[in-house]
């Protein structure tokens, strides 16, 4: 038996050993965290790809409802999504997502919350319940991820925000009880990209006029007249 057969029968010293260790120590520090931003970026393109669909389905919308997007006035119920005379009858983001599901093809109910938030959609599958005479009761009852501006029409400019990650404020930040935190949000736009923002107080794309100035906040991109902040908790308001 030859020496090196031997010392690999007596297996490792306790230097080798903590060697060893040390070295397995070093790579999860390196790898751990990789992973977990690979997952993150992974997650939050899977968001975006569902506030796309939010978008292109209320482009759906209008092309059935004379170029309006989901509209700050309509009732929901067993004749679907219909636009009434009373002004800011839509008070909650669910609201606009059934009518988003009866007029714009848009019915899975997951689609409204992010990766971060996967457990507000517990038990929730579709927007309407089997019948489409209303809401599903899971997903009638869960708070969703992201706000949306009723009012908007197909002409209006392409760079015209028309959903974005919850609980953005006036001044352009995310706060803590959004759903990535102060790390920020996506908005998609009217034109059907969608972008992620740390903050848009330094800068956001679009505004009023239309000729590409970037403004500070989402309020000053959208179009003069009667457009409303659809949140997901508490009623509409308007624009900041």
């Amino acid at each position: 038996m030859t020496t090196s057969t031997k010392r690999l029968l007596k297996g490792f010293t306790l230097i080798e050993l903590l060697t060893v260790i040390a070295i397995i120590g070093i790579l999860a520090a390196i790898i751990i965290p990789t992973v977990g931003k690979v997952r993150e970026t992974a997650r939050r393109s899977v968001d975006a790809s569902n506030l796309r669909q939010i978008g292109q389905a209320s482009l759906i919308f209008a092309s059935d409802n004379r170029d309006l997007l989901v509209p700050s006035n309509g009732t929901l119920g067993a004749n679907g999504f219909v636009i009434t005379g009373t002004a800011n009858t839509i008070t909650n983001v669910k609201f606009v997502a059934g009518g988003l599901a009866f007029s714009g093809g848009l019915n899975d109910g997951t689609i409204w919350f992010t990766g971060t938030e996967s457990a507000n959609a517990t038990g929730v599958s579709t927007v309407l319940n089997a019948t489409r005479t209303g809401l599903e009761t899971s997903f009638n009852a869960a708070t969703q991820s992201f706000t949306y501006i009723a009012g908007l029409t197909a002409n209006d400019p392409s760079t015209t925000p028309v959903a974005f990650t919850r609980d953005l404020t006036a001044t352009g930040t995310w706060p803590t009880t959004a759903p990535y935190g102060t790390d920020g949000g996506h908005v998609v736009f009217l034109g059907g990209n969608v972008s992620f923002f740390r903050n848009t107080s330094s800068g956001f794309i679009g505004n009023r006029t239309s000729t590409g100035q970037q403004v500070t906040n989402f309020a000053a991109a959208l179009p003069t007249g009667n457009r409303i902040v659809v949140a997901t908790v508490g009623g509409a308001s308007a624009p900041q």
